[in-house]
């Protein structure tokens, strides 16, 4: 990530060798541009994972907005904001699989909680030699001894950032439309020169080829017959992450156009007086389906939203009986889970 090293097996890896350096050193060509396949992502990992990576590694903090900075000094959970502190502080590499960006295909809140599920030690130790050449330096040396601790972190970490996020997130929805829609405006009148060279961050475009701020060797020189993935990130007015390892899609993210307006107008409390859903729903209920994204057990649940073990169960048959929630068997525990249904109610009005 920014750059990243992207996991690459068996023949790949001779692609991977073969890219070299670009004509600048850190360059990608893309060819005609009238020809480029083109999408803009709303996924919301990369927003997730650029703001705790320019919190804790401190790199680029100015550019981070002071209620978003807050939001993730007092989401984290002291611990794990301690070991990854140690990791980010350093540098601006970080292994792709930690990015969430595994599908930019993917939208809504619940994409986040399955990016954090198929994070995988052995492929995070596989991007960390590749990276590397097996001798991972010393602020990664942690975590690459305990890998599994270390994503364990990483994942309560994240999913409680999420937490605080999720509301802010759900109201950039009108923002993201419209950057589609411009995104899409320029692809048909031919002003895709414009639009690149108009995205910001540290990612720009000038003759014919994005020019990327940071070292990688194995990054790729031309686009070929990979897809552009444009993906706007709610969570800083000036930097930018990409990966230009991939073999399926060059990805670019920038500031979301309107960030700005967006910090000021949101609310970021998850329960307000004007609350849609606790309207609708009433309070509790309203709770439990927000706090369900993260796939908690019922004891959790009743914690999280400050009523007994019972009465969460009985609020959780109702929003079952609704379809709205589902219950699984994990191991010793039943966790919570939205519906498709669910989901969309929370896109709605949450």
């Amino acid at each position: 990530m920014a750059p990243a090293a992207y996991r690459q097996r068996g023949d790949e890896l001779t692609d991977r060798q073969t890219r070299g350096k670009a004509l600048d050193g850190y360059s990608v060509r893309v060819g005609q541009l009238d020809r480029i396949p083109l999408t803009v992502s709303r996924q919301p990992g990369a927003t997730l994972f650029s703001l705790v990576f320019n919190v804790l590694g401190r790199r680029h903090r100015h550019g981070v907005p002071a209620p978003l900075r807050d939001l993730v000094r007092n989401a984290m959970p002291p611990s794990g904001a301690e070991v990854l502190h140690t990791v980010f502080a350093p540098g601006v590499w970080a292994p792709d699989s930690l990015s969430l960006t595994r599908d930019l295909d993917t939208s809504g809140s619940s994409a986040v909680l399955d990016e954090l599920d198929a994070l995988d030690a052995e492929d995070f130790m596989e991007e960390l030699h590749l990276q590397h050449d097996s001798t991972p330096p010393p602020h990664w040396r942690a975590a690459a001894a305990q890998p599994r601790a270390f994503l364990s972190a990483y994942r309560d970490m994240l999913r409680a950032v999420w937490d605080a996020l999720t509301p802010l997130w759900q109201e950039a929805a009108p923002y993201l439309r419209r950057e589609q829609e411009r995104v899409g405006l320029a692809t048909v009148t031919n002003n895709l020169e414009a639009l690149f060279a108009s995205l910001g961050g540290h990612v720009s475009y000038a003759d014919g080829a994005f020019h990327l701020p940071y070292p990688c060797p194995s990054h790729l020189t031309t686009l070929g017959q990979r897809r552009i993935v444009l993906v706007p990130l709610a969570s800083d007015y000036a930097t930018g992450t990409y990966s230009a390892e991939r073999d399926d899609v060059l990805w670019l993210g920038y500031p979301l156009p309107g960030l700005a307006q967006l910090i000021s107008s949101s609310t970021p409390a998850a329960l307000t007086d004007t609350d849609r859903l606790a309207v609708l729903l009433g309070r509790a209920r309203a709770g439990i389906l927000r706090h369900a994204h993260r796939r908690p057990s019922l004891s959790d649940t009743a914690r999280h939203v400050g009523i007994s073990v019972s009465t969460a169960s009985y609020h959780c048959d109702q929003l079952t009986h609704a379809g709205l929630l589902v219950r699984q068997r994990q191991g010793q525990q039943v966790r919570l889970y939205l519906t498709d249904k669910g989901n969309a109610l929370m896109d709605l009005l949450a």
